[in-house]
């Protein structure tokens, strides 16, 4: 059910597919009535809303005004609608949660479990994604939560709670680096690098060190996923930089290792519980809220000893 006009979930999907007819595949209607609605809509603001090129639509500068708006109301809606569900005794909350992808691998599921456990209406989604686009999930209503590393704090958004966690280098058991209790940025610079791309914050940090060195660099790859740099690092073509966070249960088996970095200061990244501004506070969200706490400052304890 949906007390909107149709025009705001069209609108919606062809931005998130770049496609009308994709976009018309998962709505199961027309091409020609997704592409009628969205002319229409520009027709009356007078302004296209996005550009129609070889490569798929695009929101040009208006576009993105207009899918701001969009995506909070439809996510106002939701909760709306989840709210009267619940007053009718049909269905819980829905709570959705944001974060690197890496969250899931060993921080976030144990929460997830127990808060179903306690509250089992309450429905949970994740969204995963990184660096600005978590905050804006936030400030756009679209998450309720985000587990995030080095937030800026801004309108629209909270940052309840962060924990240090210490970034080491990462690499397979079989590098010659692998036997340290410690190295150096310089230790490891002599070394092919694997670093997350620029939508980790961490690379910021990492690139500001690296700068001081005076020997010539190599960087073999970069990415934003936790499991191609784990790969790489596996295939021991190169050193990662980054906290345990995404790779547990490899470095407590063993399958990498990583090593504290001392250089002459340690590097270390925030880990914070940020919410969204305004939220209603349901009983759920309340006792989620609680339990990340409890997890942050657990999961900190242990992978800063």
């Amino acid at each position: 059910m949906s007390f909107h006009a149709p025009f705001l979930r069209y609108f919606r999907e062809v931005a998130n597919c770049g496609s009308v007819r994709l976009a018309a595949r998962q709505l199961h209607i027309s091409s020609s009535a997704v592409n009628r609605q969205i002319l229409k809509i520009e027709d009356e603001l007078g302004t296209r809303l996005f550009e129609r090129t070889a490569a798929g639509m695009q929101l040009t500068a208006a576009g993105r005004i207009v899918s701001e708006h969009i995506n909070r109301t439809l996510s106002d809606e939701e909760r709306c609608l989840n709210d009267l569900a619940e007053l009718r005794g049909e269905s819980g909350t829905l709570l959705t949660i944001a974060g690197q992808e890496s969250v899931i691998a060993a921080f976030l599921p144990p929460v997830l479990v127990q808060l179903h456990a306690n509250h089992p209406m309450a429905g949970s989604s994740f969204k995963a994604a990184g660096g600005q686009d978590l905050s804006r999930l936030l400030v756009e209503h679209t998450a309720d939560i985000a587990i995030m590393f080095d937030p800026q704090a801004e309108t629209g958004m909270e940052i309840l709670l962060s924990r240090e966690l210490p970034v080491g280098a990462i690499v397979s058991p079989g590098h010659p680096l692998a036997a340290r209790d410690s190295v150096s940025i310089t230790d490891c610079s002599a070394y092919p690098l694997i670093l997350p791309d620029q939508s980790w914050p961490l690379r910021r940090i990492l690139d500001e060190r690296l700068q001081r060195l005076e020997d010539d660099i190599t960087v073999l790859t970069t990415s934003n996923s936790v499991e191609f740099l784990r790969t790489m690092i596996n295939q021991q073509l190169g050193i990662g930089f980054q906290t345990a966070m995404g790779i547990e249960e490899r470095v407590t088996s063993g399958e990498l290792v990583l090593i504290p970095l001392a250089d002459p200061e340690p590097l270390s990244q925030q880990l914070s519980l940020c919410v969204s501004s305004g939220n209603r506070q349901s009983e759920p969200y309340r006792y989620l809220l609680d339990l990340l706490q409890d997890r942050l400052d657990n999961y900190a304890a242990h992978w800063s000893s």
